[in-house]
């Protein structure tokens, strides 16, 4: 399971606060035993050439899906993640994520995955 959260140009310092929130809402549940967290960098630079993150992704070894399911939609809102934060998961091998919509969330949405680009030249 795992969390996806966009991030705001002046959102890059709470990142890790996310993280340990999400991490403390369902430990405290018994509802995750393990998370870790990364980031996903833009496809476009910025002028400088660096590239920002767009994404926070959090991921969950969890116990019951449909309880972290409902217990991260309750933590999510309380500790304020923006419009367009998903959290995947998988139902019998299909890919699914419930995405927040404020005020609420769209549950079980079909993930489509993008094509992988290629790394390095191509010729």
């Amino acid at each position: 399971m795992a969390v996806k959260i966009p991030v705001a140009l002046d959102d890059d310092n709470r990142l890790h606060l996310r993280e340990d929130k999400i991490d403390q809402a369902l430990r405290s549940k018994s509802a995750s035993d393990r998370c870790s967290a990364g980031e996903t960098l833009s496809a476009t630079p910025l002028p400088t050439g660096v590239r920002r993150a767009a994404f926070t992704r959090v991921d969950l070894d969890v116990v019951d899906i449909g309880a972290a399911r409902t217990q991260l939609q309750a933590a999510l809102v309380a500790i304020g993640v923006p419009a367009g934060t998903e959290i995947h998961y998988g139902v019998e091998g299909i890919s699914l994520a419930d995405i927040y919509a404020p005020p609420g969330w769209r549950l079980a949405q079909p993930v489509v995955r993008q094509p992988q680009r290629p790394r390095g030249r191509t010729r």
